[in-house]
């Protein structure tokens, strides 16, 4: 079944989270998408890929979709974390 776009809306501030090689990263989200199939609605977000936009949710290792401050926090947090290991060793 196709997927109908009804509306977008902008997503300044949020990024679509990946997994790689047991490494988070972002990757900018470009709009929110309501997204009607099978009788049924939902919000995506969309990443831009290569030249195209796509739902990051359908892109291998996507993980979740996160504020960007937020996603920031808890990489400055396993950075320090990370410093106090070789600190301790």
């Amino acid at each position: 079944m196709q997927d109908n776009i009804i509306q977008i809306m902008p997503a300044a501030g949020w990024v679509a989270v990946f997994d790689e090689d047991g490494e988070e990263s972002a990757q900018g989200v470009v709009c929110f998408a309501l997204v009607e199939s099978a009788m049924k609605r939902e919000v995506r977000a969309m990443v831009a890929d290569g030249a195209q936009i796509g739902f990051a949710d359908a892109l291998p290792n996507f993980v979740r979709v996160q504020e960007l401050d937020a996603f920031e926090e808890e990489d400055d947090e396993d950075e320090e974390e990370e410093d106090e290991e070789e600190d301790e060793a």
